[in-house]
């Protein structure tokens, strides 16, 4: 039960620092200052954010940013001993989860839009 509080903590903790440093400033769609989270979805799935639902997606994304964090942070802390092993295995982590996570995304947002292909 400890081990949830402090997943609890921890994700409300870097969700207020995720916004004050993104969010708060970038709710605002530019075009030359896309984040890399959508250039990889538009990349990958095609997916067109426009004004309207850019600042949702804003939200969208730093929520999922703050749960591969929290879920690498925990794991990490709970799970495994010693730096060397750490580093390595949250590196591996950290690249297995931007893949789920975003490619949940990505094919959320695609049936959002109406794509059948995905």
């Amino acid at each position: 039960m400890s081990v949830l509080l402090e997943y609890i903590i921890v994700f409300i903790i870097i969700y207020i620092i995720n916004y004050f440093i993104h969010i708060k400033n970038h709710t605002k769609y530019k075009k030359d200052r896309i984040p890399t989270e959508l250039l990889y979805l538009k990349k990958i799935y095609n997916i067109n954010i426009n004004k309207n639902n850019y600042k949702h997606f804003v939200y969208v994304y730093s929520i999922t940013n703050t749960f591969i964090i929290t879920t690498i942070y925990i794991i990490l802390i709970y799970l495994v001993n010693g730096w060397i092993l750490r580093i390595i295995l949250g590196v591996i982590l950290l690249i297995l989860l931007i893949i789920i996570c975003y490619g949940l995304l990505g094919r959320y947002y695609s049936k959002k839009e109406g794509k059948k292909d995905v």
